[in-house]
């Protein structure tokens, strides 16, 4: 949907990705683990409580979700009714929106200066990497059209 937005109004669209996204979480319920081999720990433990999300923990997704979404509501987005995982934010007169899918976020808006303040806001909270204009997102290529601009002319996608 983002995507058909930014297109439709001739936004540009800005894909970040988050580094270790699931190790940013919380933990807000008791989790124990095993003590991993090789570990030497002083005292005799059998196993360990763990406060921060892990990979390959069963609610490490949902601990990353909910620590995004605290975040991105605390610097004044709403999350969308029609769909949790994009948050809009308007600034006078300005629009801005944010999805995130996992790890991967797309920024379009009618401000380039809200966009980038909001890239900003994001890169100070968690580490990211700026790919810039989006080009590749879910499996799906986003190619200019034919006037080579990409904001006015149709994109078209191919499936990879």
């Amino acid at each position: 949907m983002i995507i058909a937005i930014a297109k439709y109004f001739g936004w540009p669209l800005d894909q970040l990705d988050v580094v270790t996204a699931f190790l940013y979480g919380i933990m807000k319920e008791l989790v124990f683990c095993a003590v991993p081999e090789g570990v030497d720990l002083d005292g005799d433990f059998d196993c360990l409580e763990l406060v921060k999300a892990i990979y390959g923990l069963k609610q490490a997704s949902r601990v990353w979700n909910e620590t995004f979404d605290e975040f991105v509501c605390s610097i004044g987005f709403q999350v969308s009714a029609f769909d949790p995982c994009l948050y809009v934010k308007i600034v006078d007169g300005h629009c801005v929106l944010v999805l995130v899918y996992v790890d991967d976020v797309l920024i379009t808006g009618s401000s380039p200066e809200l966009i980038s303040r909001t890239k900003t806001d994001l890169k100070t909270r968690f580490e990211m990497t700026d790919s810039g204009k989006c080009a590749f997102v879910l499996g799906i290529e986003l190619v200019d059209g034919p006037d080579g601009d990409g904001r006015y002319g149709s994109w078209t996608t191919k499936l990879v």
